[in-house]
Protein backbone atom coordinates (compact mmCIF):
# COMPACT_ATOMS: atom_id res chain seq x y z
CA UNK A 1 0.00 0.00 0.00
CA UNK A 2 2.82 2.40 0.79
CA UNK A 3 4.74 1.22 -2.61
CA UNK A 4 1.55 2.18 -4.51
CA UNK A 5 0.82 5.72 -2.52
CA UNK A 6 4.40 6.66 -3.99
CA UNK A 7 4.22 5.52 -6.74
CA UNK A 8 0.54 6.50 -8.22
CA UNK A 9 1.51 9.94 -6.80
CA UNK A 10 5.02 10.26 -9.20
CA UNK A 11 2.91 8.90 -11.81
CA UNK A 12 0.11 10.91 -11.51
CA UNK A 13 2.24 14.09 -12.14
CA UNK A 14 2.73 14.01 -15.25
CA UNK A 15 -1.00 14.44 -16.43
CA UNK A 16 -1.90 16.70 -13.73
CA UNK A 17 0.70 19.08 -14.49
CA UNK A 18 0.15 18.89 -18.16
CA UNK A 19 -3.78 19.18 -17.83
CA UNK A 20 -3.43 22.43 -15.65
CA UNK A 21 -0.86 23.76 -17.54
CA UNK A 22 -3.65 23.54 -20.42
CA UNK A 23 -6.44 25.09 -18.30
CA UNK A 24 -4.01 27.64 -17.21
CA UNK A 25 -3.16 28.56 -21.28
CA UNK A 26 -7.32 27.99 -22.57
CA UNK A 27 -7.97 30.10 -19.14
CA UNK A 28 -5.80 33.11 -20.26
CA UNK A 29 -6.48 33.39 -24.00
CA UNK A 30 -9.35 35.61 -23.64
CA UNK A 31 -6.49 38.21 -22.58
CA UNK A 32 -7.02 37.68 -18.59
CA UNK A 33 -7.36 35.20 -15.94
CA UNK A 34 -10.47 33.86 -15.12
CA UNK A 35 -12.52 35.01 -12.03
CA UNK A 36 -15.48 35.46 -10.38
CA UNK A 37 -14.94 39.03 -11.15
CA UNK A 38 -15.11 38.40 -14.62
CA UNK A 39 -16.88 35.06 -14.54
CA UNK A 40 -20.15 36.16 -17.33
CA UNK A 41 -17.66 36.96 -20.22
CA UNK A 42 -15.78 33.11 -19.88
CA UNK A 43 -19.04 31.12 -19.56
CA UNK A 44 -20.30 33.10 -23.17
CA UNK A 45 -17.01 31.73 -24.54
CA UNK A 46 -15.76 28.82 -26.46
CA UNK A 47 -13.42 28.24 -23.11
CA UNK A 48 -16.29 27.48 -20.71
CA UNK A 49 -16.97 23.65 -22.05
CA UNK A 50 -12.87 23.01 -23.37
CA UNK A 51 -12.19 23.90 -19.96
CA UNK A 52 -14.96 22.10 -18.41
CA UNK A 53 -14.32 18.43 -20.24
CA UNK A 54 -10.14 19.46 -19.24
CA UNK A 55 -11.62 19.69 -15.89
CA UNK A 56 -13.43 16.74 -15.70
CA UNK A 57 -10.72 14.69 -17.35
CA UNK A 58 -8.45 15.85 -14.26
CA UNK A 59 -11.47 14.45 -11.41
CA UNK A 60 -11.12 11.25 -13.06
CA UNK A 61 -7.49 10.95 -13.64
CA UNK A 62 -7.31 11.84 -9.45
CA UNK A 63 -10.56 9.09 -8.97
CA UNK A 64 -8.87 6.42 -11.21
CA UNK A 65 -5.20 6.87 -9.84
CA UNK A 66 -6.30 7.22 -5.87
CA UNK A 67 -9.84 5.78 -5.14
CA UNK A 68 -10.16 3.27 -8.01
CA UNK A 69 -6.79 1.88 -8.42
CA UNK A 70 -6.94 1.27 -4.29
CA UNK A 71 -9.56 -0.71 -4.48
CA UNK A 72 -8.65 -2.59 -6.99
CA UNK A 73 -5.07 -3.26 -4.79
CA UNK A 74 -6.95 -4.24 -1.93
CA UNK A 75 -8.88 -6.44 -3.49
CA UNK A 76 -5.72 -8.29 -4.66
CA UNK A 77 -4.09 -7.91 -1.09
CA UNK A 78 -6.78 -9.23 0.29
CA UNK A 79 -7.02 -12.65 -2.26
CA UNK A 80 -3.25 -12.84 -2.29
CA UNK A 81 -3.24 -12.26 -5.65
CA UNK A 82 -0.32 -10.33 -7.88
CA UNK A 83 -0.67 -6.58 -7.04
CA UNK A 84 1.57 -4.08 -8.94
CA UNK A 85 0.71 -0.48 -8.74
CA UNK A 86 0.66 0.31 -13.04
CA UNK A 87 -1.23 -3.01 -12.83
CA UNK A 88 -4.22 -1.39 -10.39
CA UNK A 89 -3.32 1.74 -11.97
CA UNK A 90 -5.04 0.33 -15.33
CA UNK A 91 -7.81 -1.63 -13.77
CA UNK A 92 -8.81 1.57 -11.73
CA UNK A 93 -8.70 3.10 -14.95
CA UNK A 94 -10.56 0.78 -17.35
CA UNK A 95 -13.34 0.96 -14.14
CA UNK A 96 -13.74 4.41 -15.15
CA UNK A 97 -15.95 3.78 -17.73
CA UNK A 98 -18.37 2.19 -15.83
CA UNK A 99 -18.99 5.97 -14.42
CA UNK A 100 -19.69 7.13 -17.98
CA UNK A 101 -23.45 7.14 -17.14
CA UNK A 102 -26.06 9.78 -15.21
CA UNK A 103 -25.66 7.79 -11.81
CA UNK A 104 -21.54 7.66 -12.51
CA UNK A 105 -21.43 11.00 -12.72
CA UNK A 106 -23.23 11.99 -9.93
CA UNK A 107 -20.95 9.64 -7.74
CA UNK A 108 -17.94 11.30 -8.65
CA UNK A 109 -19.40 14.58 -8.14
CA UNK A 110 -20.24 13.78 -4.90
CA UNK A 111 -16.77 12.83 -3.80
CA UNK A 112 -15.46 15.34 -5.52
CA UNK A 113 -17.33 18.64 -3.88
CA UNK A 114 -19.51 16.76 -1.07
CA UNK A 115 -17.59 14.36 0.82
CA UNK A 116 -14.87 17.36 1.33
CA UNK A 117 -18.40 19.57 2.71
CA UNK A 118 -19.80 16.74 5.11
CA UNK A 119 -16.45 14.95 5.77
CA UNK A 120 -17.50 11.73 5.85
CA UNK A 121 -16.60 8.95 2.70
CA UNK A 122 -13.83 8.83 0.44
CA UNK A 123 -12.43 11.75 -0.58
CA UNK A 124 -9.23 12.57 -3.40
CA UNK A 125 -6.84 14.87 -2.78
CA UNK A 126 -8.08 17.09 -5.60
CA UNK A 127 -10.81 18.59 -3.67
CA UNK A 128 -9.44 17.61 -0.23
CA UNK A 129 -9.22 21.85 1.05
CA UNK A 130 -12.34 22.21 -0.47
CA UNK A 131 -14.50 24.40 1.49
CA UNK A 132 -17.94 26.48 1.65
CA UNK A 133 -15.62 30.41 1.27
CA UNK A 134 -15.77 31.69 4.76
CA UNK A 135 -17.97 34.96 3.83
CA UNK A 136 -20.61 32.81 2.71
CA UNK A 137 -21.07 30.39 5.96
CA UNK A 138 -21.15 34.26 7.93
CA UNK A 139 -23.93 34.86 6.19
CA UNK A 140 -25.66 31.32 6.24
CA UNK A 141 -24.84 31.25 9.63
CA UNK A 142 -26.53 35.00 11.15
CA UNK A 143 -29.59 33.65 9.43
CA UNK A 144 -31.26 31.26 11.51
CA UNK A 145 -33.21 30.11 8.29
CA UNK A 146 -30.26 29.83 6.36
CA UNK A 147 -28.40 28.12 9.25
CA UNK A 148 -30.91 25.68 9.83
CA UNK A 149 -31.31 24.72 5.91
CA UNK A 150 -27.15 24.36 5.99
CA UNK A 151 -27.23 22.14 9.01
CA UNK A 152 -29.93 19.65 7.22
CA UNK A 153 -28.08 19.79 4.22
CA UNK A 154 -24.84 18.64 5.99
CA UNK A 155 -27.20 15.61 8.11
CA UNK A 156 -28.10 14.51 4.57
CA UNK A 157 -25.08 14.53 2.75
CA UNK A 158 -23.29 12.64 6.06
CA UNK A 159 -26.29 10.08 6.04
CA UNK A 160 -25.88 9.96 2.30
CA UNK A 161 -22.32 9.25 2.41
CA UNK A 162 -22.42 6.54 5.20
CA UNK A 163 -25.02 4.58 3.06
CA UNK A 164 -22.86 4.68 0.14
CA UNK A 165 -19.54 3.95 1.41
CA UNK A 166 -19.44 0.62 -0.77
CA UNK A 167 -20.21 2.26 -3.81
CA UNK A 168 -17.43 2.01 -5.55
CA UNK A 169 -16.79 -1.51 -4.23
CA UNK A 170 -19.58 -3.15 -5.63
CA UNK A 171 -18.90 -1.17 -9.09
CA UNK A 172 -15.55 -2.12 -9.78
CA UNK A 173 -15.54 -5.42 -7.76
CA UNK A 174 -18.90 -6.60 -8.76
CA UNK A 175 -19.33 -5.41 -12.30
CA UNK A 176 -22.60 -2.85 -11.26
CA UNK A 177 -23.78 0.20 -12.30
CA UNK A 178 -23.71 2.84 -10.02
CA UNK A 179 -27.59 3.29 -9.00
CA UNK A 180 -28.09 -0.62 -8.27
CA UNK A 181 -24.22 0.23 -6.45
CA UNK A 182 -25.70 2.85 -4.44
CA UNK A 183 -28.73 0.49 -3.87
CA UNK A 184 -26.40 -2.40 -3.14
CA UNK A 185 -24.36 -0.39 -0.52
CA UNK A 186 -27.31 1.02 1.27
CA UNK A 187 -28.93 -2.14 1.82
CA UNK A 188 -25.77 -4.12 3.03
CA UNK A 189 -25.17 -0.98 5.55
CA UNK A 190 -28.18 -1.19 6.90
CA UNK A 191 -28.36 -4.86 7.29
CA UNK A 192 -24.87 -5.23 8.83
CA UNK A 193 -25.24 -1.60 10.45
CA UNK A 194 -23.92 -2.27 14.27
CA UNK A 195 -21.20 -4.87 13.14
CA UNK A 196 -20.24 -2.22 10.79
CA UNK A 197 -20.37 0.70 13.75
CA UNK A 198 -18.59 -1.29 16.26
CA UNK A 199 -15.79 -1.55 13.19
CA UNK A 200 -15.69 1.45 12.44
CA UNK A 201 -15.01 2.71 16.19
CA UNK A 202 -12.37 -0.35 16.70
CA UNK A 203 -10.23 0.69 13.65
CA UNK A 204 -10.76 5.19 15.00
CA UNK A 205 -9.31 3.58 18.34
CA UNK A 206 -6.30 1.82 16.34
CA UNK A 207 -5.34 4.29 14.56
CA UNK A 208 -5.94 7.27 17.01
CA UNK A 209 -3.59 4.92 18.89
CA UNK A 210 -1.02 4.67 15.91
CA UNK A 211 -1.09 8.44 15.42
CA UNK A 212 -0.87 9.38 19.59
CA UNK A 213 2.40 6.77 20.36
CA UNK A 214 3.76 8.58 16.64
CA UNK A 215 3.38 11.63 18.31
CA UNK A 216 5.34 11.51 21.04
CA UNK A 217 7.90 9.49 19.48
CA UNK A 218 8.28 11.59 16.43
CA UNK A 219 7.41 15.40 18.09
CA UNK A 220 7.12 15.47 21.43
CA UNK A 221 9.90 13.81 22.94
CA UNK A 222 11.97 15.36 20.20
CA UNK A 223 10.75 18.77 21.02
CA UNK A 224 11.53 18.06 24.80
CA UNK A 225 15.34 17.13 23.70
CA UNK A 226 15.58 20.27 21.80
CA UNK A 227 14.13 22.71 24.68
CA UNK A 228 17.12 20.78 27.18
CA UNK A 229 19.39 21.69 23.75
CA UNK A 230 18.55 25.40 23.65
CA UNK A 231 18.88 26.46 27.62
CA UNK A 232 20.77 29.37 28.03
CA UNK A 233 20.75 30.35 24.10
CA UNK A 234 18.84 34.27 23.05
CA UNK A 235 15.10 33.43 22.25
CA UNK A 236 14.88 36.22 19.70
CA UNK A 237 19.23 35.86 18.44
CA UNK A 238 19.31 38.07 14.95
CA UNK A 239 22.73 36.22 13.87
CA UNK A 240 24.56 38.15 11.07
CA UNK A 241 26.00 34.39 9.71
CA UNK A 242 25.22 34.83 6.48
CA UNK A 243 28.32 36.15 5.09
CA UNK A 244 30.14 33.06 6.75
CA UNK A 245 29.29 31.75 3.08
CA UNK A 246 30.43 35.23 1.14
CA UNK A 247 33.77 36.36 3.38
CA UNK A 248 34.88 32.59 4.86
CA UNK A 249 35.06 34.37 8.18
CA UNK A 250 35.00 32.12 11.55
CA UNK A 251 31.64 32.50 13.48
CA UNK A 252 32.06 33.14 17.17
CA UNK A 253 31.24 30.97 19.74
CA UNK A 254 27.48 31.77 20.98
CA UNK A 255 27.00 31.99 16.67
CA UNK A 256 28.27 28.80 16.39
CA UNK A 257 25.83 27.42 19.05
CA UNK A 258 22.58 29.07 17.45
CA UNK A 259 23.61 27.89 14.21
CA UNK A 260 23.91 24.07 15.28
CA UNK A 261 20.62 24.58 17.40
CA UNK A 262 18.69 25.39 14.59
CA UNK A 263 20.15 23.16 11.73
CA UNK A 264 19.61 19.84 14.54
CA UNK A 265 15.96 21.77 14.96
CA UNK A 266 15.44 21.94 11.50
CA UNK A 267 16.32 18.24 10.80
CA UNK A 268 14.19 17.44 13.99
CA UNK A 269 11.08 19.14 12.66
CA UNK A 270 11.22 18.07 8.89
CA UNK A 271 11.89 14.47 10.09
CA UNK A 272 9.25 14.58 12.00
CA UNK A 273 6.94 16.22 9.37
CA UNK A 274 8.00 13.43 7.41
CA UNK A 275 7.43 10.55 9.13
CA UNK A 276 3.57 11.72 10.68
CA UNK A 277 2.93 11.75 7.00
CA UNK A 278 4.27 8.35 6.23
CA UNK A 279 1.89 7.17 9.47
CA UNK A 280 -1.07 9.00 8.08
CA UNK A 281 -0.76 7.26 4.45
CA UNK A 282 -0.20 3.83 6.26
CA UNK A 283 -3.33 4.64 8.60
CA UNK A 284 -5.39 5.43 5.33
CA UNK A 285 -4.00 2.27 3.44
CA UNK A 286 -5.24 0.22 7.20
CA UNK A 287 -7.99 1.63 6.71
CA UNK A 288 -8.90 1.42 3.10
CA UNK A 289 -7.95 -2.33 3.61
CA UNK A 290 -10.50 -2.74 6.25
CA UNK A 291 -13.15 -1.36 4.01
CA UNK A 292 -12.42 -3.70 2.06
CA UNK A 293 -12.64 -6.55 4.08
CA UNK A 294 -16.32 -5.30 5.59
CA UNK A 295 -17.53 -5.52 1.95
CA UNK A 296 -16.39 -8.80 1.19
CA UNK A 297 -17.75 -10.11 4.66
CA UNK A 298 -21.06 -8.54 4.67
CA UNK A 299 -21.58 -9.86 0.97
CA UNK A 300 -20.96 -13.33 1.81
CA UNK A 301 -17.60 -14.32 0.94
CA UNK A 302 -15.58 -16.74 2.26
CA UNK A 303 -12.88 -15.22 4.63
CA UNK A 304 -9.29 -16.57 5.90
CA UNK A 305 -6.47 -14.38 7.82
CA UNK A 306 -4.92 -12.25 6.77
CA UNK A 307 -3.36 -13.77 4.03
CA UNK A 308 0.89 -13.89 4.65
CA UNK A 309 2.81 -10.38 3.22
CA UNK A 310 4.47 -11.25 -0.45
CA UNK A 311 8.38 -12.93 -0.23
CA UNK A 312 9.24 -10.94 -2.78
CA UNK A 313 8.81 -7.42 -1.53
CA UNK A 314 11.27 -5.51 -2.41
CA UNK A 315 12.22 -3.69 0.95
CA UNK A 316 15.76 -2.79 0.24
CA UNK A 317 15.31 -0.04 -2.25
CA UNK A 318 12.30 1.36 0.41
CA UNK A 319 14.79 1.28 2.46
CA UNK A 320 17.40 3.21 0.40
CA UNK A 321 14.86 5.65 -0.29
CA UNK A 322 13.89 6.43 3.36
CA UNK A 323 17.79 7.20 3.55
CA UNK A 324 17.96 9.22 0.66
CA UNK A 325 15.16 11.08 1.49
CA UNK A 326 16.97 12.26 5.42
CA UNK A 327 19.79 12.51 3.78
CA UNK A 328 18.28 15.39 1.61
CA UNK A 329 16.76 16.36 4.78
CA UNK A 330 20.42 16.74 6.43
CA UNK A 331 21.24 19.16 3.53
CA UNK A 332 18.38 21.42 3.90
CA UNK A 333 18.40 21.73 7.53
CA UNK A 334 22.37 22.61 7.52
CA UNK A 335 21.32 26.04 4.95
CA UNK A 336 18.43 25.86 7.17
CA UNK A 337 21.11 26.94 10.03
CA UNK A 338 23.26 28.78 8.03
CA UNK A 339 20.36 31.53 6.33
CA UNK A 340 18.04 31.19 9.13
CA UNK A 341 17.14 35.45 9.28
CA UNK A 342 17.31 35.60 5.40
CA UNK A 343 14.85 32.43 4.93
CA UNK A 344 12.92 32.54 7.94
CA UNK A 345 12.37 36.53 9.03
CA UNK A 346 10.33 38.80 7.04
CA UNK A 347 11.36 42.83 7.78
CA UNK A 348 7.48 44.10 7.13
CA UNK A 349 4.72 42.92 9.04
CA UNK A 350 1.62 41.85 7.02
CA UNK A 351 -0.51 45.26 7.15
CA UNK A 352 -4.04 44.89 8.50
CA UNK A 353 -6.95 46.36 7.25
CA UNK A 354 -9.88 46.35 9.01
CA UNK A 355 -13.52 45.54 7.22
CA UNK A 356 -16.44 47.43 7.09
CA UNK A 357 -14.27 50.27 8.21
CA UNK A 358 -13.75 48.84 12.00
CA UNK A 359 -14.54 45.39 12.03
CA UNK A 360 -16.12 44.02 15.22
CA UNK A 361 -14.80 46.78 16.91
CA UNK A 362 -17.84 49.49 15.88
CA UNK A 363 -20.66 49.22 13.52
CA UNK A 364 -20.08 47.98 10.51
CA UNK A 365 -19.08 50.76 7.53
CA UNK A 366 -19.79 53.66 10.41
CA UNK A 367 -17.27 56.73 11.00
CA UNK A 368 -16.80 55.29 14.63
CA UNK A 369 -15.11 52.27 12.58
CA UNK A 370 -12.99 54.32 10.88
CA UNK A 371 -12.02 56.28 14.11
CA UNK A 372 -11.11 52.33 15.96
CA UNK A 373 -9.32 51.65 12.84
CA UNK A 374 -7.01 54.59 13.04
CA UNK A 375 -6.50 54.01 17.09
CA UNK A 376 -4.97 50.75 16.64
CA UNK A 377 -2.77 51.56 14.22
CA UNK A 378 -4.68 49.78 10.66
CA UNK A 379 -2.64 50.42 7.49
CA UNK A 380 -6.80 50.77 5.98
CA UNK A 381 -10.53 50.40 6.75
CA UNK A 382 -12.21 48.62 3.90
CA UNK A 383 -16.00 49.87 3.17
CA UNK A 384 -18.60 49.72 0.65
CA UNK A 385 -20.50 52.66 -1.12
CA UNK A 386 -23.82 52.08 -3.39
CA UNK A 387 -25.50 55.03 -5.35
CA UNK A 388 -28.55 56.24 -4.93
CA UNK A 389 -31.27 56.85 -6.98
CA UNK A 390 -30.45 60.99 -7.30
CA UNK A 391 -26.48 60.33 -8.19
CA UNK A 392 -25.21 60.61 -4.68
CA UNK A 393 -23.31 57.79 -3.24
CA UNK A 394 -23.48 56.44 0.42
CA UNK A 395 -22.03 53.87 2.32
CA UNK A 396 -24.26 50.20 2.42
CA UNK A 397 -22.71 46.59 2.25
CA UNK A 398 -26.38 44.53 1.54
CA UNK A 399 -28.45 45.05 -1.43
CA UNK A 400 -31.23 46.88 0.49
CA UNK A 401 -31.55 48.18 3.78
CA UNK A 402 -33.58 45.66 5.71
CA UNK A 403 -31.10 44.14 8.39
CA UNK A 404 -29.42 47.22 9.07
CA UNK A 405 -33.20 49.32 9.36
CA UNK A 406 -36.20 47.68 8.98
CA UNK A 407 -36.65 49.28 5.85
CA UNK A 408 -36.66 46.41 2.48
CA UNK A 409 -35.38 49.19 0.17
CA UNK A 410 -32.54 49.19 -2.50
CA UNK A 411 -30.17 52.64 -1.74
CA UNK A 412 -30.91 52.72 -6.15
CA UNK A 413 -34.24 53.22 -5.39
CA UNK A 414 -34.31 55.79 -2.35
CA UNK A 415 -33.28 59.44 -2.96
CA UNK A 416 -30.17 61.07 -0.32
CA UNK A 417 -33.48 62.94 1.39
CA UNK A 418 -35.02 59.58 1.85
CA UNK A 419 -31.88 58.01 2.93
CA UNK A 420 -31.46 60.54 5.43
CA UNK A 421 -34.31 59.97 7.41
CA UNK A 422 -32.83 56.18 8.39
CA UNK A 423 -31.76 55.19 11.29
CA UNK A 424 -29.22 52.15 11.24
CA UNK A 425 -28.73 50.15 14.55
CA UNK A 426 -25.77 49.93 15.84
CA UNK A 427 -24.03 46.18 15.28
CA UNK A 428 -22.18 45.91 17.92
CA UNK A 429 -25.30 45.62 19.64
CA UNK A 430 -25.12 48.87 22.06
CA UNK A 431 -28.37 49.74 20.89
CA UNK A 432 -27.11 53.34 19.59
CA UNK A 433 -28.70 54.24 16.34
CA UNK A 434 -26.54 55.59 13.52
CA UNK A 435 -27.16 57.66 10.53
CA UNK A 436 -26.02 56.28 7.16
CA UNK A 437 -22.64 57.96 6.02
CA UNK A 438 -21.71 59.11 2.82
CA UNK A 439 -18.69 58.61 0.86
CA UNK A 440 -17.74 62.80 1.57
CA UNK A 441 -18.12 61.73 5.11
CA UNK A 442 -16.13 58.83 5.09
CA UNK A 443 -13.61 60.54 2.84
CA UNK A 444 -13.12 63.55 5.44
CA UNK A 445 -12.65 61.10 8.48
CA UNK A 446 -9.79 58.81 6.49
CA UNK A 447 -8.03 62.25 4.95
CA UNK A 448 -3.84 61.82 6.08
CA UNK A 449 -4.75 59.01 8.89
CA UNK A 450 -5.54 55.95 7.17
CA UNK A 451 -6.32 54.57 4.00
CA UNK A 452 -9.77 53.73 2.43
CA UNK A 453 -10.66 50.85 0.56
CA UNK A 454 -14.05 52.39 -1.35
CA UNK A 455 -15.46 48.70 -2.50
CA UNK A 456 -17.87 49.53 -5.52
CA UNK A 457 -20.53 48.10 -4.80
CA UNK A 458 -23.93 46.31 -5.75
CA UNK A 459 -25.79 46.58 -9.33
CA UNK A 460 -24.72 50.45 -9.57
CA UNK A 461 -21.27 49.29 -9.59
CA UNK A 462 -20.73 50.39 -13.09
CA UNK A 463 -18.46 53.17 -15.63
CA UNK A 464 -20.44 56.18 -14.13
CA UNK A 465 -19.96 55.21 -10.46
CA UNK A 466 -15.90 54.88 -11.12
CA UNK A 467 -16.17 58.37 -13.29
CA UNK A 468 -18.13 59.95 -10.33
CA UNK A 469 -16.29 58.35 -7.07
CA UNK A 470 -12.68 59.64 -8.93
CA UNK A 471 -13.95 63.21 -9.08
CA UNK A 472 -15.67 63.17 -5.76
CA UNK A 473 -11.74 61.68 -4.11
CA UNK A 474 -10.46 64.11 -6.30
CA UNK A 475 -12.35 67.06 -4.92
CA UNK A 476 -11.72 66.16 -1.33
CA UNK A 477 -7.53 65.98 -1.99
CA UNK A 478 -7.62 61.95 -0.92
CA UNK A 479 -6.26 59.94 -3.99
CA UNK A 480 -3.83 59.21 -2.36
CA UNK A 481 -5.86 58.02 0.94
CA UNK A 482 -7.76 55.62 -1.49
CA UNK A 483 -7.90 52.01 -2.89
CA UNK A 484 -10.72 51.40 -5.74
CA UNK A 485 -11.72 48.07 -5.39
CA UNK A 486 -14.54 46.02 -6.68
CA UNK A 487 -16.09 41.89 -7.31
CA UNK A 488 -16.75 43.59 -10.79
CA UNK A 489 -13.48 43.33 -12.73
CA UNK A 490 -15.00 45.36 -15.87
CA UNK A 491 -15.54 48.23 -13.28
CA UNK A 492 -12.19 48.02 -12.15
CA UNK A 493 -10.56 47.81 -15.37
CA UNK A 494 -12.29 50.85 -16.46
CA UNK A 495 -10.78 52.68 -13.46
CA UNK A 496 -7.24 51.65 -13.76
CA UNK A 497 -7.28 52.04 -17.79
CA UNK A 498 -9.02 55.93 -17.49
CA UNK A 499 -7.20 57.04 -13.83
CA UNK A 500 -3.95 54.74 -13.43
CA UNK A 501 -3.20 57.48 -10.70
CA UNK A 502 -5.55 55.37 -8.31
CA UNK A 503 -4.52 52.16 -6.88
CA UNK A 504 -7.01 49.59 -7.92
CA UNK A 505 -7.92 45.86 -6.58
CA UNK A 506 -10.17 43.52 -8.03
CA UNK A 507 -12.12 40.89 -5.70
CA UNK A 508 -12.42 37.23 -6.73
CA UNK A 509 -12.82 34.48 -4.27
CA UNK A 510 -12.06 31.40 -7.06
CA UNK A 511 -10.23 31.74 -10.16
CA UNK A 512 -8.34 30.10 -13.38
CA UNK A 513 -4.92 31.56 -15.09
CA UNK A 514 -2.54 33.62 -14.05
CA UNK A 515 -4.59 36.85 -12.19
CA UNK A 516 -1.21 38.99 -12.19
CA UNK A 517 -2.77 40.16 -15.97
CA UNK A 518 -5.50 41.38 -14.40
CA UNK A 519 -5.24 44.78 -14.98
CA UNK A 520 -5.03 46.43 -11.49
CA UNK A 521 -2.75 47.08 -8.86
CA UNK A 522 -3.91 44.28 -6.01
CA UNK A 523 -5.39 41.40 -6.54
CA UNK A 524 -7.52 40.67 -3.42
CA UNK A 525 -8.28 37.46 -2.93
CA UNK A 526 -10.70 34.56 -0.78
CA UNK A 527 -8.25 32.67 1.58
CA UNK A 528 -8.00 29.21 -0.24
CA UNK A 529 -7.12 30.95 -3.56
CA UNK A 530 -4.07 32.95 -1.98
CA UNK A 531 -1.78 30.12 -2.54
CA UNK A 532 2.09 30.38 -2.05
CA UNK A 533 2.41 30.03 -6.23
CA UNK A 534 -0.44 32.24 -6.62
CA UNK A 535 1.06 34.58 -4.55
CA UNK A 536 4.79 34.51 -6.47
CA UNK A 537 3.20 34.87 -9.40
CA UNK A 538 1.60 38.53 -8.27
CA UNK A 539 4.47 39.90 -6.64
CA UNK A 540 6.87 38.71 -10.08
CA UNK A 541 4.56 41.02 -11.68
CA UNK A 542 5.46 43.79 -9.10
CA UNK A 543 1.27 43.92 -7.66
CA UNK A 544 0.05 43.34 -4.45
CA UNK A 545 -1.37 40.12 -2.97
CA UNK A 546 -4.22 40.76 -0.45
CA UNK A 547 -6.60 38.43 1.56
CA UNK A 548 -9.82 38.47 2.73
CA UNK A 549 -11.75 37.56 4.44
CA UNK A 550 -9.23 36.42 7.30
CA UNK A 551 -11.80 35.84 10.70
CA UNK A 552 -9.79 32.84 11.96
CA UNK A 553 -7.24 32.20 14.17
CA UNK A 554 -5.58 28.97 12.02
CA UNK A 555 -5.88 31.53 9.15
CA UNK A 556 -4.45 34.60 10.85
CA UNK A 557 -1.74 32.90 12.03
CA UNK A 558 -1.18 31.32 8.73
CA UNK A 559 -1.23 34.43 6.49
CA UNK A 560 0.31 36.84 8.69
CA UNK A 561 3.08 34.60 8.32
CA UNK A 562 3.19 34.32 5.25
CA UNK A 563 4.37 36.68 1.96
CA UNK A 564 1.13 38.24 1.65
CA UNK A 565 1.00 41.95 2.03
CA UNK A 566 -2.19 42.76 3.57
CA UNK A 567 -5.50 41.04 5.36
CA UNK A 568 -8.82 42.17 5.49
CA UNK A 569 -10.87 41.46 8.87
CA UNK A 570 -13.32 41.58 10.96
CA UNK A 571 -11.43 40.53 14.07
CA UNK A 572 -8.50 43.78 14.81
CA UNK A 573 -7.81 42.61 18.30
CA UNK A 574 -7.10 38.76 17.00
CA UNK A 575 -5.04 39.82 14.15
CA UNK A 576 -2.80 41.53 17.25
CA UNK A 577 -2.96 38.93 19.34
CA UNK A 578 -2.06 36.86 16.75
CA UNK A 579 1.02 39.18 15.66
CA UNK A 580 2.03 39.25 19.07
CA UNK A 581 2.53 35.10 19.01
CA UNK A 582 4.60 35.27 15.77
CA UNK A 583 6.58 37.59 17.35
CA UNK A 584 7.39 36.20 20.22
CA UNK A 585 8.26 32.86 18.65
CA UNK A 586 10.90 30.60 19.57
CA UNK A 587 13.30 28.88 16.13
CA UNK A 588 11.84 26.16 17.10
CA UNK A 589 8.20 26.99 16.49
CA UNK A 590 9.29 29.21 13.49
CA UNK A 591 10.33 25.71 12.36
CA UNK A 592 7.37 24.00 12.51
CA UNK A 593 5.48 26.81 11.21
CA UNK A 594 7.74 26.80 8.13
CA UNK A 595 8.10 23.47 7.08
CA UNK A 596 4.50 22.89 8.76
Amino acid sequence: MWTYQILSTIMIIAPVVVLNLLIDWIAGLGGDAVTTANIKQFLLSWRFPVILALGALLVLVYIAFELMGQVHLTSCILSGQSSGTWRCIKAGTRSLRRFMNPGGVGTILFILLAVPICGVGLSISLSSTFYIPHFIMETLLKNPLYAAGYIALLGFLIWTAYRSVFVLHAVILDGMTPKEGKKHSARIVMEHKWEFIKGLIKTGLVMLLIMTVSWLLFSRIPELLLGNMGEGLPKHYRADVVNVFKEGRALSEEQLRVCMYRIVASFSVMAEKYLMSVVMLLCGAYFMLRLNRWYLVFTGREQTLWPERPKKARYRWKVILILLVFLLFAIVSFFSGMLFEDLFYREDAVRIVAHRTGGTLASENSLEGIEKAVEHGCYGAETDIQRTKDGCYIINHDDDFRRLTGVAKAPKDMTMDEIRQLRIKDTTGNGQELAVPTLEEMLDAVKGRIRLFVELKGKTADHRMADDVVRIIKEHDCVEDTVLISLNYDVINYAETHYPEFETGTLFFASLGDVSRLNCDLLIMEEETATSSRISAIHRAQKQAVVWTVNTEQAMHHFLDSEIDAVITDRIGMAEEVQAQLDDRTDLEILEDKFG
